[in-house]
């Protein structure tokens, strides 16, 4: 029996996942099940109690374990994932008693990121020490929601970054190119445009780096952004576990890729499952 509390896949059994805990009904369904489907952003007691009972896709252990941006710094260090240069700090008082110990930021411009938001927000190009203290004062008001902030050196990248999405086995690749003036950021949200295959030898090489993140993590279903310096080489940006589906071609065509590389997740399952009853 496969239960599924995802609207967009359909399960022998299926609700929307709840609020708080779940009914005895889903608990005792869970304990039948082959199977459990949940929506990509879940909060982790849901997902690690599912997780108890039957396996889940998609997988989120390092959605939960190497959370925002940060996480995602010390998540490629493990893999052996390039990412840019980074400094990481957990907290302004913090980044305060680093500087007046000597410690050296990079180059202006660099650029600031506070570890959690998604589109762009709270991601500042900064091109002086005015500049910095004004966006750090600004991360005041989000220190109860999360600290951490990173400084990563500005890259020159043609201002196109890569999009690799990950669904199932599926590895589908598509750019964002920001032709805004005055705007760094390479999100759709802020006016970059989408292209597609604009230099497939650099689309493989991100694919290829995207297949060891995935194989040695576990991750199948989320969006990687990749940017490629003047020189050709790949930085990692970050992970999106929840991601916009324009560039897949539209919600429809997500929903159809989504649930055919559900389908084979489930018979690889069951497959397995097979495989140790015999044994």
């Amino acid at each position: 029996m496969i239960l599924s509390f995802y609207q967009m896949v359909k399960g022998d059994v299926s609700f929307r996942l709840p609020q708080g805990m779940f009914s005895p009904e889903q608990i005792s369904l869970m304990k039948q099940a082959k199977c459990i489907i949940l929506p990509p952003i879940c909060r982790s007691v849901h997902y690690w109690f599912c997780k108890k009972f039957a396996p889940v896709f998609p997988c989120m252990d390092t959605r939960f374990h190497f959370p925002g941006k940060v996480g995602h710094i010390f998540l490629f260090e493990l893999a052996g994932i390039p990412y840019p240069p980074t400094k990481v700090y957990h907290g302004l008082e913090e980044f305060k008693k680093r500087q007046a110990e000597g410690e050296k930021l990079f180059e202006y411009p660099f650029v600031v990121k506070w570890s959690k938001g998604g589109g762009g927000v709270f991601v500042h190009l900064v091109k002086n020490k005015k500049e910095l203290f004004y966006i750090l004062e600004q991360f005041r008001g989000y220190e109860k929601k999360g600290p951490s902030f990173i400084i990563q050196p500005y890259i020159e990248h043609d201002h196109c970054d890569l999009r690799v999405v990950v669904i199932g086995n599926r590895f589908l690749t598509y750019w964002r190119c920001q032709q805004t003036p005055g705007e760094f950021r390479s999100n759709v949200s802020r006016g970059a445009r989408i292209f597609y295959n604009l230099n497939p030898k650099l689309e493989q090489k991100a694919i290829s780096l995207t297949k060891k993140l995935c194989q040695k993590t576990g991750i199948n279903l989320a969006a990687m952004d990749i940017m490629f310096s003047k020189d050709k080489k790949p930085f990692f940006l970050e992970i999106n576990y929840g991601f916009g589906v324009h560039g897949l071609g539209g919600f429809q065509r997500y929903k159809e890729i989504l649930n055919e590389e559900v389908k084979t997740w489930i018979n690889s399952v069951l497959k397995n499952n097979d495989k140790k009853s015999v044994i």
